[in-house]
């Protein structure tokens, strides 16, 4: 479901807010409100905007009138931010009053996020006693840490032998990462064998895809 839209900035933001007290004060029951609604509203915007019009003022733009202004912001964002996911939920007020009240319209048919389909590489980037530190990247934008789209973890695959290991089926599931750099501690009695890393992305809903090329290292000795 698609949140409300509320601009970050506030050259973005005045207008928006505006706007958006100005139609729901000349009509809440259209957006499915009351008129006490509306004045909860307006409340909380007519300070923000008054506070910004002395921080845009380079005479009294100061750190002061700044705060003054941020913390009115923020106010004003906790109000609206729950009125917008009202109205943008609320089946009685039609898709055109939302998008004129700037609000995105909520997303009743998601697409499903489909199984990965590139690999990510592993790179180890810190060796200490029987531990190797890795880093991933997706193959198509290995100089990024971004995973892909619908990806929320990298799972990583090990063998240790004293030859190294190409089929990933040789290896075992090691761990569900979701962050890095990760630490991969070994037994001591592995130092000086091959550890051999595989990785497969995987989606929140469980989808996987094609495991990536071997990655193999010599487990550090205690």
């Amino acid at each position: 479901m698609a949140a409300p839209y509320i601009p970050p900035r506030d050259a973005d933001l005045v207008p928006w807010a505006t706007n958006f007290t100005t139609l729901i004060t000349a009509a809440p029951a259209t957006y499915g409100l009351v008129a006490a609604d509306a004045v909860a509203i307006d409340a909380v915007v007519q300070p923000y905007l008054a506070a910004q019009t002395l921080v845009d003022n380079p005479a009294t733009r100061t750190s002061v009138t700044i705060a003054d202004k941020n913390n009115k912001k923020q106010a004003m964002l906790v109000t609206c931010r729950a009125y917008a996911q009202t109205i943008a939920n609320n089946a009685g007020v039609t898709d055109a009053d939302k998008i004129t009240l700037g609000l995105n319209l909520p997303n009743n048919n998601p697409s499903p996020i489909p199984a990965p389909t590139s690999s990510p590489i592993v790179t180890v980037i810190g060796a200490t006693p029987s531990q190797l530190t890795i880093r991933y990247a997706d193959e198509n934008t290995p100089a990024s840490r971004a995973k892909p789209q619908g990806v929320v973890a990298l799972q990583l695959f090990i063998g240790v032998d004293t030859i190294t290991l190409t089929d990933p089926a040789d290896a075992v599931f090691e761990a569900l990462v979701t962050k890095q750099p990760f630490a991969v501690t070994f037994d001591p009695t592995d130092a000086g064998k091959i550890a051999t890393m595989f990785g497969r992305w995987s989606t929140r809903t469980g989808l996987v895809g094609p495991f990536s090329l071997a990655a193999s290292f010599i487990v550090p000795a205690a």
